[in-house]
Protein backbone atom coordinates (compact mmCIF):
# COMPACT_ATOMS: atom_id res chain seq x y z
CA UNK A 1 0.00 0.00 0.00
CA UNK A 2 1.12 3.68 -0.24
CA UNK A 3 0.53 6.33 1.57
CA UNK A 4 -0.83 9.51 0.23
CA UNK A 5 0.31 12.68 1.73
CA UNK A 6 -0.81 16.19 2.10
CA UNK A 7 0.72 19.25 0.49
CA UNK A 8 2.83 20.82 2.97
CA UNK A 9 1.37 23.72 4.51
CA UNK A 10 2.99 26.86 4.23
CA UNK A 11 4.59 28.56 7.35
CA UNK A 12 1.98 31.22 8.10
CA UNK A 13 3.60 35.23 7.75
CA UNK A 14 1.89 37.48 10.12
CA UNK A 15 2.64 41.11 9.87
CA UNK A 16 3.33 43.30 13.62
CA UNK A 17 2.90 46.42 12.74
CA UNK A 18 3.68 48.07 16.40
CA UNK A 19 6.69 49.44 18.59
CA UNK A 20 8.94 46.42 17.20
CA UNK A 21 9.71 43.23 18.66
CA UNK A 22 12.40 41.61 20.52
CA UNK A 23 12.89 38.52 19.63
CA UNK A 24 14.81 37.24 21.95
CA UNK A 25 12.28 37.37 24.92
CA UNK A 26 10.83 34.58 26.06
CA UNK A 27 7.65 34.55 24.71
CA UNK A 28 8.81 35.42 21.06
CA UNK A 29 11.87 32.60 20.60
CA UNK A 30 13.21 33.98 16.93
CA UNK A 31 11.62 33.30 13.94
CA UNK A 32 10.66 37.35 13.42
CA UNK A 33 12.44 39.98 10.93
CA UNK A 34 11.39 43.06 9.49
CA UNK A 35 12.06 46.70 9.48
CA UNK A 36 11.47 50.31 11.01
CA UNK A 37 9.41 52.91 9.15
CA UNK A 38 10.16 56.58 10.40
CA UNK A 39 10.32 59.77 9.29
CA UNK A 40 14.05 61.24 9.02
CA UNK A 41 14.95 65.06 9.55
CA UNK A 42 13.70 66.63 6.77
CA UNK A 43 10.12 65.18 6.88
CA UNK A 44 10.99 62.17 4.56
CA UNK A 45 9.56 58.67 5.11
CA UNK A 46 12.54 55.90 5.64
CA UNK A 47 13.05 52.48 6.03
CA UNK A 48 15.98 50.69 7.77
CA UNK A 49 16.17 47.19 9.82
CA UNK A 50 16.04 48.50 13.63
CA UNK A 51 13.05 46.51 14.86
CA UNK A 52 14.51 47.44 18.50
CA UNK A 53 11.11 47.59 20.77
CA UNK A 54 12.02 50.06 22.67
CA UNK A 55 8.34 49.79 25.13
CA UNK A 56 7.66 46.12 24.77
CA UNK A 57 4.14 46.47 23.92
CA UNK A 58 4.99 44.74 20.48
CA UNK A 59 6.67 42.41 22.05
CA UNK A 60 3.61 41.24 24.33
CA UNK A 61 1.40 40.84 21.04
CA UNK A 62 4.00 38.92 19.44
CA UNK A 63 4.17 36.68 22.20
CA UNK A 64 0.68 36.09 22.15
CA UNK A 65 0.76 35.24 18.70
CA UNK A 66 4.04 32.90 18.96
CA UNK A 67 2.00 31.22 21.81
CA UNK A 68 -1.06 29.98 19.32
CA UNK A 69 1.57 29.51 16.29
CA UNK A 70 4.88 28.57 17.43
CA UNK A 71 6.26 27.87 13.64
CA UNK A 72 4.56 31.24 12.32
CA UNK A 73 6.81 33.66 10.85
CA UNK A 74 6.80 37.40 12.31
CA UNK A 75 7.63 40.10 10.22
CA UNK A 76 7.42 43.50 12.83
CA UNK A 77 7.30 46.72 11.42
CA UNK A 78 8.17 49.52 13.77
CA UNK A 79 6.30 52.73 13.51
CA UNK A 80 7.04 54.11 16.99
CA UNK A 81 10.17 55.99 18.47
CA UNK A 82 9.91 55.79 22.11
CA UNK A 83 6.53 57.00 23.07
CA UNK A 84 2.86 55.79 21.80
CA UNK A 85 2.68 58.06 18.95
CA UNK A 86 3.12 58.03 15.43
CA UNK A 87 1.69 59.26 12.07
CA UNK A 88 -0.70 57.75 9.65
CA UNK A 89 1.73 58.23 6.95
CA UNK A 90 4.24 55.45 8.50
CA UNK A 91 1.57 53.60 9.98
CA UNK A 92 0.20 53.40 5.97
CA UNK A 93 3.33 52.33 4.29
CA UNK A 94 3.65 49.59 7.23
CA UNK A 95 0.38 48.15 5.62
CA UNK A 96 1.81 47.72 2.40
CA UNK A 97 5.01 46.89 3.65
CA UNK A 98 4.07 43.87 5.54
CA UNK A 99 1.41 43.26 2.84
CA UNK A 100 4.41 43.05 -0.50
CA UNK A 101 6.11 40.45 1.72
CA UNK A 102 3.49 38.04 1.60
CA UNK A 103 1.71 38.26 4.80
CA UNK A 104 -1.55 36.83 4.81
CA UNK A 105 -2.96 38.68 8.26
CA UNK A 106 -2.03 42.25 9.62
CA UNK A 107 -2.08 43.03 13.11
CA UNK A 108 -2.67 46.28 14.18
CA UNK A 109 -2.90 47.19 17.81
CA UNK A 110 -2.99 50.73 17.48
CA UNK A 111 -5.86 52.76 17.00
CA UNK A 112 -6.06 57.08 16.55
CA UNK A 113 -9.34 59.01 16.20
CA UNK A 114 -10.93 60.39 12.63
CA UNK A 115 -8.65 63.58 11.65
CA UNK A 116 -7.69 65.23 8.62
CA UNK A 117 -5.02 63.16 6.78
CA UNK A 118 -6.20 59.44 7.47
CA UNK A 119 -6.80 58.78 3.76
CA UNK A 120 -3.29 57.25 2.47
CA UNK A 121 -4.12 55.11 5.62
CA UNK A 122 -7.41 54.08 4.17
CA UNK A 123 -6.15 53.36 1.05
CA UNK A 124 -3.57 51.41 2.09
CA UNK A 125 -5.53 49.24 4.07
CA UNK A 126 -7.90 48.90 1.36
CA UNK A 127 -5.14 47.67 -1.19
CA UNK A 128 -3.53 45.06 0.81
CA UNK A 129 -7.38 43.86 1.75
CA UNK A 130 -7.90 43.23 -2.19
CA UNK A 131 -4.48 41.79 -2.24
CA UNK A 132 -5.73 39.06 0.08
CA UNK A 133 -4.59 40.55 3.47
CA UNK A 134 -6.38 40.06 6.65
CA UNK A 135 -6.47 43.27 8.98
CA UNK A 136 -6.91 42.89 12.43
CA UNK A 137 -7.04 46.02 14.34
CA UNK A 138 -7.40 47.43 17.93
CA UNK A 139 -11.05 49.51 18.50
CA UNK A 140 -12.20 50.47 21.94
CA UNK A 141 -15.89 49.50 23.01
CA UNK A 142 -16.47 53.38 24.16
CA UNK A 143 -15.11 54.81 21.04
CA UNK A 144 -16.40 53.66 18.17
CA UNK A 145 -15.22 56.07 15.33
CA UNK A 146 -11.24 54.66 15.96
CA UNK A 147 -9.08 54.03 12.84
CA UNK A 148 -7.99 51.37 10.83
CA UNK A 149 -10.43 49.26 12.95
CA UNK A 150 -13.42 51.17 11.77
CA UNK A 151 -12.35 50.93 7.52
CA UNK A 152 -14.27 48.80 5.27
CA UNK A 153 -12.81 45.25 5.53
CA UNK A 154 -10.65 45.66 8.78
CA UNK A 155 -12.01 43.67 11.70
CA UNK A 156 -12.21 45.41 14.74
CA UNK A 157 -11.45 44.01 18.59
CA UNK A 158 -12.51 45.07 21.57
CA UNK A 159 -11.23 43.70 25.19
CA UNK A 160 -13.60 41.31 26.83
CA UNK A 161 -12.55 39.80 30.57
CA UNK A 162 -15.42 38.25 31.04
CA UNK A 163 -13.93 35.84 28.47
CA UNK A 164 -10.89 33.05 29.00
CA UNK A 165 -8.22 33.16 27.55
CA UNK A 166 -8.45 31.07 24.49
CA UNK A 167 -12.04 32.18 23.68
CA UNK A 168 -13.13 34.46 21.15
CA UNK A 169 -16.49 36.10 20.23
CA UNK A 170 -17.93 37.38 17.63
CA UNK A 171 -20.83 39.71 17.36
CA UNK A 172 -21.69 40.66 13.77
CA UNK A 173 -24.04 43.66 15.20
CA UNK A 174 -21.16 45.74 16.77
CA UNK A 175 -19.02 48.53 15.37
CA UNK A 176 -15.70 46.16 16.40
CA UNK A 177 -17.44 42.83 16.48
CA UNK A 178 -14.54 40.66 18.02
CA UNK A 179 -13.75 40.23 21.49
CA UNK A 180 -11.13 38.29 23.77
CA UNK A 181 -9.14 38.44 26.47
CA UNK A 182 -7.48 42.02 27.30
CA UNK A 183 -4.53 40.11 28.95
CA UNK A 184 -0.98 39.46 27.52
CA UNK A 185 0.75 36.44 28.55
CA UNK A 186 1.52 36.14 32.26
CA UNK A 187 5.08 37.25 32.65
CA UNK A 188 7.40 35.26 35.86
CA UNK A 189 7.33 37.78 38.90
CA UNK A 190 5.05 39.93 38.10
CA UNK A 191 0.84 40.13 38.72
CA UNK A 192 -1.84 40.34 35.82
CA UNK A 193 -2.38 43.53 37.84
CA UNK A 194 0.57 44.88 36.72
CA UNK A 195 0.88 43.96 33.65
CA UNK A 196 0.02 45.52 30.84
CA UNK A 197 -3.35 45.02 29.82
CA UNK A 198 -6.13 46.34 26.65
CA UNK A 199 -7.79 45.75 23.62
CA UNK A 200 -3.95 45.66 21.87
CA UNK A 201 -3.68 42.11 23.14
CA UNK A 202 -7.37 40.98 22.36
CA UNK A 203 -6.66 42.29 19.04
CA UNK A 204 -3.58 39.62 18.99
CA UNK A 205 -5.44 37.04 20.15
CA UNK A 206 -7.84 37.20 17.36
CA UNK A 207 -5.10 37.96 15.02
CA UNK A 208 -3.75 34.34 16.19
CA UNK A 209 -7.18 32.76 16.59
CA UNK A 210 -7.56 33.56 12.57
CA UNK A 211 -4.26 32.85 11.42
CA UNK A 212 -4.77 29.03 12.69
CA UNK A 213 -7.49 28.66 11.15
CA UNK A 214 -6.91 29.68 7.57
CA UNK A 215 -3.85 27.23 8.62
CA UNK A 216 -5.87 24.66 9.56
CA UNK A 217 -8.06 24.93 6.64
CA UNK A 218 -5.16 24.98 4.50
CA UNK A 219 -3.99 21.90 5.68
CA UNK A 220 -6.98 20.24 4.37
CA UNK A 221 -8.75 16.52 5.86
CA UNK A 222 -6.11 13.79 6.52
CA UNK A 223 -4.78 12.00 3.83
CA UNK A 224 -5.90 8.58 3.06
CA UNK A 225 -4.67 4.76 2.94
CA UNK A 226 -4.63 2.73 0.10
Amino acid sequence: MQRLTAAKTPTVRIGVIDTGVNPWHSHVGGGVYGCRIFLDEEGGIREDGDIRDLMGHGTAVAGIIRQRLPAAKIFAVRVFEGDFRTYPSLVARAVLRAAAEGCSLLNLSLAMPPAAGLEPLALACAEAIAAGCTIVAAGHPEKEELLPACFPGVLGVVADDLLAEGEIRFHPGRRFPYAASGHPRLLHGIGPADNLWGNSFACARVTAHLAAANQDAAAGPEPLLH
